[in-house]
This record gives structure tokens, sequence and C-alpha cells, in this order.
């Protein structure tokens, strides 16, 4: 049954690669929109009426084929053309609301499944989906601003801000040629792979506390704690990254999380799991909004929309397959301590990729 969580979340990210092609025409922002909504409630239903593994698994692939056209790729590219300035504010705030079902829903969902079963539950889910989807059908969201006539917000502060720092503002599209092969790119790919897998070791906080002595209670406590600090972390570094720039909140983000890793690993009481995997949970903004505003900054607004579904299917995949392969690890060690280890290594060459990035220096933005 957990194998549904790998299938969903690859589909989904399969699903984004498709979202640039689509969006070439702006008129297609709704019907995609509305396609997304049925194919992910449409899923959701028909897992209720499942008759055994395999036909959850082929549900699975519906709705994350849904879910994936209406992932982060739409949002982020639609905030992108709306926000100029407190850019990284918008991303930030879309990608926490992500961690909101984790921390206020999850108890409820799972006393209706309890109380009702688990067939009742999806249908409960698929409920509270399609209310929370009501905003994106009854709001006349555009593409862009210029189709609703109007200018993006910050327009003309951001535009003073380029000539008085001496940039070049292109306001086209651009044909310029990505090189798959750069720096800038591999960099960028080996990131969101790493930081990916860290994430997904907090799938495994409640046996990881199991496993060194600890009670149950304090498992589902770091658990509900790196939930928290999943909101928490990616409203910082928006609030941050438009002060001052996404390498620096990013480098931040890795080193908060490289001693959370080293208090988990050291340290085991309750009071120091639990304040560790709240620490741990800002490698989450890394694993997200980082993901976008190193893309965007890396290779321009106008570029964003070419690179950034790759960048999210790489992370995407990465997080759906680390979660059974530090289990594995953990399996053939016999101790998690091998799994902290190697994520201390991997939060070691993102530090360094990141000041690597830094000291690369700007590239010229389009929009």
């Amino acid at each position: 049954v957990s194998l549904m969580y790998t299938i969903t979340a690859l589909s989904s990210a399969f699903a984004g690669l498709t979202i640039p092609k689509i969006l070439k025409k702006p008129g297609l922002l709704k019907p995609l929109i509305f396609t997304g909504i049925a194919l992910c409630c449409g899923g959701t239903f028909l897992m209720s009426l499942a008759s055994g593994v395999i036909t959850l698994y082929a549900f699975s692939i519906i709705r994350g084929v849904g879910a994936g056209m209406l992932s982060f790729v739409l949002a982020t590219s639609v905030i992108n053309n709306w926000f100029y300035a407190r850019n990284g504010l918008m991303v930030s705030i879309a990608m926490a609301f992500s961690g909101l079902p984790g921390v206020l829903l999850s108890s409820v969902f799972t006393n209706v499944i309890v109380n009702s079963g688990w067939r009742f539950g999806y249908r409960f889910v698929t409920i509270v989906m399609i209310i929370f989807c009501l905003p994106a059908i009854l709001l006349p969201v555009k593409m862009t601003p210029a189709l609703a006539g109007v200018k993006p917000y910050g327009y003309e502060d951001y535009l003073k801000y380029r000539e008085e720092n001496k940039e070049k503002v292109v306001f086209t599209q651009s044909n310029e040629h990505i090189d798959y092969r750069s720096f800038a790119m591999v960099g960028l790919l080996l990131f969101s792979i790493l930081v990916c897998v860290i994430a997904s070791v907090n799938q495994h906080f409640p046996s990881y506390a199991i496993s060194v002595g600890m009670s149950a209670s304090v498992g589902a406590l770091m658990a509900s704690m790196a939930s928290a600090s999943n909101i928490l972390s990616k409203l910082l570094y928006g609030a941050l990254t438009d002060k001052i720039g996404p390498h620096k909140s990013t480098l931040l983000c890795a080193l908060i999380n490289f001693a959370a890793i080293i208090l988990l690993l050291t340290v085991h009481t309750s009071w120091a799991m639990v304040l560790g995997a709240f620490l741990f949970g800002f490698t989450f903004a890394n694993s997200s909004t980082a993901l976008s505003m190193l893309t965007r900054k890396s290779f321009g607004l106008s570029n964003y929309t070419r690179v950034y579904p790759l960048v999210s299917f790489i992370g995407a995949a990465s997080n759906a397959l680390g979660v059974t392969l530090l289990g594995l690890l953990y399996d053939m060690s016999g101790s998690y301590a091998a799994v902290f280890i190697l994520c201390l290594l991997m939060q070691a060459i993102v530090i360094a990729l990141v000041l690597a990035m830094m000291k690369k220096g700007k590239k010229e933005e389009t929009v």
C-alpha cells in the first residue's frame, strides 16, 4: 500500500513536465485547472471503490496526473508572472500551504478512517479537496497580468532596481539555448536530488524514535514538529530571500539542517529529538521553495518554465524513491545512524554547491 505514495509522486512529476507546453497558450490555464481538479479528485474518489491493490495503483496514477497539473510548476509560473516584487514571499506562502494539511487535517482524517472505514475516508478526502479547489475554480485567474489589463506587482520598482544596478532588462520570451551540461544546470539538478532525498527522512522519524528507545508518542511529536517547521521554514525563507537573496537563504536552511542531523545523531533524549526534528524541517524550504527561487535566479524568468519542470521532476522522483532507499539502508545496517551519516554527507555537498553557485555570480535575467 505504501507504494501508492511513490506511484502518485512519480505520476505527478511526469505530468508536471507537460505544463510548459500547455501554458504556451494562455487561454488554456482554466481548462488545465479544471482537468487537474477532475483527475485529482476523481482518482481519489475511485480509490474508495478499489477492489484490490492493483486497482489502487491504477487510480493512484490518475490522481497523480491530476496533482501534477495543479503542482508547484503551475503555481510558481503564475506567481512569477504576477509578482516581480515580494516574489520569494509569495512563492513561499503558496508552498507553505502544502504543509497545512499535515498539521491540521491528518488527525481528522485518521479519526474518519477509524470510525467510518478507509473507503469513506477517501470519499471524505475527496470532498475536502473539492472545497480547497473552489477558489481556483471560481476566481478569474489569468496566466499573466497583461491578460487582465494590469501590470505585475512591483513592476516599476523592479525596473528602477535593475536600472540602478546597471542590469539589462528584456521583456521578451527568451530563445536562449539552455546548456544542460553547464554547471548551473548540473549543479541545480544535483542540489534537487540531494535536498529531496534528505527531506524524505521525515517519513522515518517515528521509527527512528522507537529504534533509540523513545516512546511512540515522541516519534509522533517529532513528525508533527517537522510538519510545523515545514510551514515556518518556507515562510521564513520567502521573507529572507526578498532581502538577502536565494543563495544566502538556502545556505542558512542547509546549515540549520546540518546542525539538526548532528543533534539527532548524537543526543537521544526526548527534548533533543523533538528539537532536532523541528530544526530538521528547515530542509523542506530547500526541497521546495529554494528549487523555484534558484531556478529563477540561475536561468531567468523567461526560461523558468523550461527548466523548473525538469528540476521539479528530478526532485519529486528523488523524494519518492528516497523514502524506500533510506529504509533499505536501515535494513542493511540495522541502525538509523547510517541514514543520518549519509544525510550529513549529502547536506555537506549541498552547502558546497550553494557556495559554488554564489561564487559563480549572477546571470542576466530576462522576463
